[in-house]
């Protein structure tokens, strides 16, 4: 009997503790970066099949690396052309590794033939 009060009291002080309004991950981001982050997860997850924990992982991924690229060529709109190339350069090869961590590695073949069909087309 004792178990089950202190059971009931847990569950009712973690109730009281939540937000009944919880903040959804990525609404610290502009709109258009969660818009943005959505398409390319759901582009991604229907090439290569993403499954749900990597589906959640990999847009929040997309969420930061698209609110760092903002703010890199916000402070850097002044900048010389090579240094702001250098410090985008930088970002993106860090979304890559952070990327391919998460990928399995039939997904990450998947994701750089992808990635070398894309190329391929956009030359």
């Amino acid at each position: 009997m004792n178990n089950l009060l202190v059971a009931a009291a847990c569950l009712t002080a973690s109730l009281a503790a939540t937000p009944a309004h919880k903040k959804q991950p990525g609404q610290d981001y502009p709109k258009s970066i969660q818009v943005r982050a959505t398409t390319l997860t759901q582009a991604l997850a229907h090439r290569i099949h993403l499954n749900e924990a990597q589906y959640v992982r990999i847009k929040r991924l997309h969420l930061q690396y698209l609110g760092e690229r903002r703010e890199l060529e916000q402070s850097l709109a002044s900048a010389p052309a090579a240094d702001r190339d250098a410090k985008l350069a930088a970002a993106q090869l860090g979304y890559e590794q952070s990327l391919n961590d998460l990928l399995q590695p039939n997904q990450r073949v998947a994701y750089q033939q992808l990635r070398a069909n894309f190329t391929a087309h956009r030359l």
